[in-house]
């Protein structure tokens, strides 16, 4: 035999083994999406808690006249 005989494959072989190997892949896509969706969801929880924390430092936010985002109260008296 030639090497030319040993590499012929037969046509239905190739598509039965290429379409097995495409079922594989999409078993594993539809797992990788369904991770993706977990990951999504905790990303969505945990952003959402963090939302919910009081700012470093405060146990209580302050009044919106009280104080800036930084926890300091403005000074009334200008520095020359």
């Amino acid at each position: 035999m030639t090497r030319d005989a040993d590499r012929r494959t037969d046509p239905a072989a190739v598509t039965v083994s290429l379409a097995a190997e495409a079922a594989v892949l999409e078993g594993r896509l539809g797992v990788l999406r369904e991770a993706i969706d977990e990951v999504d969801a905790r990303i969505q929880a945990v952003s959402e808690r963090i939302r919910r924390l009081p700012a470093a430092g405060d146990h209580e936010a302050p009044p919106a006249d009280e104080g800036s985002a930084t926890g300091f109260t403005p000074s009334r008296a200008r520095r020359p």
